[in-house]
């Protein structure tokens, strides 16, 4: 009696297991995609934030601390030289400019990113204005007692030092803005800016690309359709992730505009002020050289006088009783309109980089397509052997 044969188990299809790899291997790419896609918008959303609502306004802030404290300081002098310091002091202008740069120094210690240093540094800056005003303040106090003492010029003079020497205010206030133009020239081109970060988007969406269209070869000689409709709109949707990360890209681009016109603004601002700083100082040398006592005629002053009178003396000042000019309007519009091209480009740099959950949306809407499109044809050889 012959015994009954036992049936052999199917062997499992090698077409299934193909399938199943390239399953695998789509929805690990769309991950890999995902991740660095979602990295890169996010990164940079937050750099470019970072740039626009404190890199930019504090070195804007800056600029205009500086160019506050030089006409106090011009109003001061002017005020002194008229002779309305014996009613009115430093005068109303001087107390306008003055209050603008401490508040302007407050803006900017609050949104400075340089580190501890520049944070010191503003103290620093904030001493040296309440000894500054001291100054001023002793000088008005000889001014109304007594017009012709000449403590009243000499406390101005100190003053004045104090806002111009070597580590004094202005040299103070141009280190942190060279460190704050270093610390955003750094972030602009490292972490998610840098060409390496580029990299790591499109290389993971190039091979995503480049399997999705060797499963749709796969699936038309297997299985003799021209295309799968869910992995070709796994495409599409692809090619509009790689559009939306992309705009990392474009954010870069704003960013560099930004920085280009900061520094277009800061030396807007340098050249408005510096023709308000020459005949501030030129009119305090004047003061300075009228205190010298004469010699055959030659005013006889100190070394350190001396030296101060051969790089700021100036012509003899306006008539008494007429203020020194102020910057006009035009050139304060001007001012103005870099500080405003700054804010838009570092609007539209954070604008762009805005991507991240469209970007987060695509990516599993791509994986759900991929997984949709291979998932019938898996089903399709569950039983089958070959």
């Amino acid at each position: 009696m012959t015994s009954p044969s036992v049936p052999t188990p199917a062997t499992t299809s090698t077409t299934r297991r193909t399938l199943w790899r390239l399953l695998a291997a789509l929805l690990g790419l769309t991950v890999a995609v995902l991740a660095a896609s979602v990295s890169v918008m996010a990164g940079t959303s937050r750099t470019a934030e970072t740039v626009r609502s404190r890199s930019a306004p504090s070195i804007l802030e800056l600029a205009g601390v500086r160019t506050a404290m030089i006409r106090a300081d011009a109003a001061a002098i002017d005020s002194f030289r008229t002779g309305r310091a014996r009613l009115a002091g430093p005068g109303d202008d001087y107390q306008r400019y003055l209050a603008t740069a401490t508040q302007g120094l407050a803006q900017a210690a609050g949104d400075i990113v340089a580190g501890e240093t520049s944070s010191l540094r503003i103290q620093l800056v904030e001493g040296q204005i309440v000894s500054y005003t001291g100054l001023v303040g002793q000088a008005d106090a000889h001014y109304r007692q007594d017009s012709h003492d000449s403590l009243a010029t000499d406390y101005l003079w100190y003053a004045s030092l104090m806002l111009h020497d070597d580590g004094g205010i202005l040299d103070q206030i141009d280190g942190l803005t060279a460190d704050e133009s270093s610390a955003l020239a750094g972030r602009l081109s490292s972490g998610w800016l840098s060409p390496a970060a580029t990299l790591l988007w499109v290389v993971p969406i190039l091979a995503l690309l480049g399997a999705l269209i060797y499963t749709q070869r796969f699936l038309r000689v297997r299985f003799r359709r021209r295309l799968n409709a869910w992995l070709l709109v796994g495409t599409v949707l692809l090619v509009a992730l790689a559009g939306g990360t992309s705009l990392a890209l474009v954010s870069k681009s704003r960013l560099a505009q930004t920085r280009t016109a900061l520094t277009g603004a800061e030396q807007l601002a340098k050249e408005q002020a510096a023709g308000v700083d020459a005949q501030g100082q030129g009119t305090l040398a004047q003061m300075l050289r009228d205190l010298c006592p004469a010699r055959d005629g030659q005013p006889q002053c100190g070394g350190t006088v001396q030296q101060f009178l051969s790089t700021h003396l100036a012509p003899p000042p306006p008539s008494a009783g007429r203020p020194a000019a102020a910057p006009g309007l035009d050139e304060d519009n001007k001012v103005a309109q870099g500080s405003r091209t700054v804010n838009r480009e570092a609007e539209a740099a954070s604008g762009a980089a805005s991507y991240t959950l469209v970007g987060l949306v695509l990516a599993v809407l791509l994986g759900t397509t991929v997984w949709l499109g291979l998932r019938p044809r898996i089903e399709e050889y569950r039983f089958r052997s070959r």
